[in-house]
């Protein structure tokens, strides 16, 4: 049997993939599958892949199914440059107005909602899109948010991990790597193979910038930002160490999505 592991092909994992690839750590017993990260959620919670970095809403919202592997996260520091708010007014004149989401996220989703009703008490209406861009006021994330950063310098835009950080001095979670409970029992036929692929993963967290400048050869965002653009991003905003300051992010994103219900 082979471990089923979910792969978002966003410039934020790319470095740890990178890694995997690089030292030939996908073995034969471990399939990829790729997808954005709403794909590879629902995959997950109908058991069709194993493992997969994984929007941390989708862990905080079914945590009876799954565990995570401890140690590595997606996360920002302050900010994050690929979760981005576009929009045509000021926060507080959102009141009211439409907001087109991406249909790529759902901790995002979440995160918008608690920044704009929790911290700000606004109540906009909100639509998912196939082209989000085409409104006044729109959410993307992923490489769309570092390309269309770089494109529409006529919208004001807002990073929300700087808004979460500006509210509540914590990194913010935006994905896990996240585990069907029945794969990491001892008695799971896939258990050494997870275990193993685990380690890895922990080893490519602290390995991959080493490949920094290697990985900026023939990278497609070079379309459309600088080589330092790109070695900014993965050093100065993502962080992929999950702490325990990390954790209490998490927990306390937790009490606001309930609180949203």
């Amino acid at each position: 049997m082979k471990l089923k592991v979910g792969w978002i092909q966003y410039a934020n994992v790319y470095p740890i993939f990178y890694v995997l690839e690089k030292e030939g750590l996908l073995t034969e017993d471990i399939h990829l599958v790729k997808g954005v990260p709403s794909q590879l959620n629902w995959a997950l919670r109908n058991d069709l892949i194993d493992l997969s970095p994984s929007s941390s809403v989708e862990y905080l919202l079914n945590q009876e199914i799954y565990d995570y592997v401890d140690g590595i996260c997606i996360s920002s520091k302050e900010y994050v440059q690929s979760v981005l708010f576009f929009t045509d007014y000021d926060l507080k004149a959102l009141d009211g107005k439409k907001i087109l989401l991406t249909a790529e996220s759902a901790t995002s989703h979440f995160l918008l909602r608690i920044i704009l009703e929790k911290f700000l008490g606004l109540k906009p209406e909100y639509d998912i899109s196939a082209a989000p861009w085409t409104g006044q006021s729109f959410l993307l994330i992923g490489d769309d948010a570092l390309k269309y950063r770089k494109i529409l310098n006529n919208k004001k835009i807002y990073d929300l991990a700087n808004l979460w950080y500006k509210h509540t001095g914590l990194p913010f979670v935006f994905a896990l790597w996240i585990v069907r409970k029945e794969i990491t029992a001892p008695d799971s036929e896939l258990y050494g193979v997870y275990t193993k692929f685990k380690e890895k993963l922990l080893y490519a967290k602290d390995k991959w910038i080493e490949y920094a400048h290697e990985m900026l050869k023939d990278y497609y965002l070079k379309k459309f930002m600088t080589e330092e653009e790109i070695l900014f991003y993965w050093k100065e905003n993502m962080d992929y160490n999950l702490t325990e300051m990390h954790k209490k992010s998490l927990t306390l994103f937790s009490s606001y999505i309930n609180s949203l219900k």
